[in-house]
């Protein structure tokens, strides 16, 4: 794993040798940036399921003022930590808890973001709890965008006060970005 653009481009990203997780392949990472591109200026980004952190770190890559990461199992936080502190970034805030936890944290200290990036274990129904949860804590800026990574055949369709802005499948996977409903205008 290694960082594909920006600042920290090349830098090689410690990655866990257990199979339990699904390192999001450089081409994915590069084409979610691409899709996002132009940046926000001073944007705020959350990490939520971040694992090792190369999203997060990805974003820092691009010029994020600050990058959020909330992740749960122990081994992959130090791991988060590690490539982290190879980065030298100030930028950066590490949760380690369940997702539930993190978002509550996040609303107690009146945190919001420009970009949140989802990307938790396709077998549970994470994704949905975690995008109902954000929306009704009011963690996304105004025009601020949600992205997902998940499995292609997760539907979330009935979220009415989303808007899908763009998507793009790989393989089993599937990228998606949303926007809130009333601020399409980006």
């Amino acid at each position: 794993m290694r960082v594909v653009a920006g600042k920290y481009k090349g830098f090689n990203l410690k990655s866990p040798k257990s199979n339990n997780s699904r390192p999001t392949d450089n081409k994915v990472k590069e084409a979610v940036m691409a899709m996002l591109f132009p940046y926000k200026k001073d944007f705020t980004v959350l990490d939520l399921f971040s694992c090792t952190g190369q999203m997060g770190i990805e974003f820092l890559s691009h010029g994020a003022k600050e990058v959020v990461f909330g992740e749960l199992n122990n081994s992959n936080y130090k791991i988060l930590k590690e490539n982290i502190e190879k980065t030298k970034s100030e930028n950066t805030v590490s949760i380690r808890g369940d997702f539930r936890k993190v978002l509550e944290i996040l609303k107690e200290n009146n945190k919001t973001f420009d970009y949140i990036y989802l990307d938790p274990p396709y077998k549970e129904d994470y994704l949905k709890i975690s995008l109902e949860t954000i929306l009704a804590y009011h963690l996304l800026n105004k025009n601020g965008i949600i992205i997902s990574e998940s499995d292609r055949n997760i539907d979330f369709s009935h979220m009415t006060n989303l808007k899908l802005i763009k998507e793009k499948k790989y393989g089993r996977k599937i990228i998606k970005i949303y926007c809130y409903e009333s601020d399409i205008s980006r």
